[in-house]
């Protein structure tokens, strides 16, 4: 009986873990992904213009130095993959002056499930992962738009 009981519990409890842990990475996707947006907005404020792109994933793009060093850009993201800026860049027929896309390495895959990268987008965006400013772009990695 007793097993029975532990047993039936545990089962509602697997789903509100799961639950809880897709919460978790996304909301930490969300901050990031606002704090770096803040970071390169106060550098093409003061400088006038975007700093360079082209850097590989988790390289602070030159100049960033002083706006990114505090963070955790350099460091694998809470879904998989490193996080990358980008200028000028081509992303599901349009072109974008700034991104910051979360790009997969040699052994750090981005994640695929569906229904993590749909919980950013519903946070952040439209809830749409096929527009709007956080969208699955070249490779399918996310990609968060800073200005079209």
């Amino acid at each position: 009986m007793v097993v029975l009981i532990i047993g039936i519990l545990a089962a509602l409890a697997v789903p509100a873990l799961k639950k809880n842990a897709l919460n978790a990475r996304s909301s930490a996707v969300m901050n990031d992904l606002r704090v770096y947006a803040g970071a390169f907005q106060a550098y093409a404020q003061e400088h006038g213009d975007w700093p360079p792109g082209g850097g590989g994933p988790g390289v602070f793009p030159p100049g960033m130095d002083g706006y990114l060093n505090q963070t955790n850009w350099s460091r694998t993201t809470p879904i998989g993959g490193n996080y990358q800026f980008a200028t000028q860049t081509p992303q599901q027929g349009g072109r974008y002056a700034a991104v910051i896309i979360i790009s997969s390495t040699a052994n750090n895959p981005v994640s695929s499930d569906f229904n993590q990268l749909s919980d950013i987008d519903k946070k952040l965006d439209d809830g749409n992962l096929a527009s709007g400013n956080f969208f699955l772009g070249y490779r399918n990695y996310p990609v968060f738009v800073l200005e079209h």
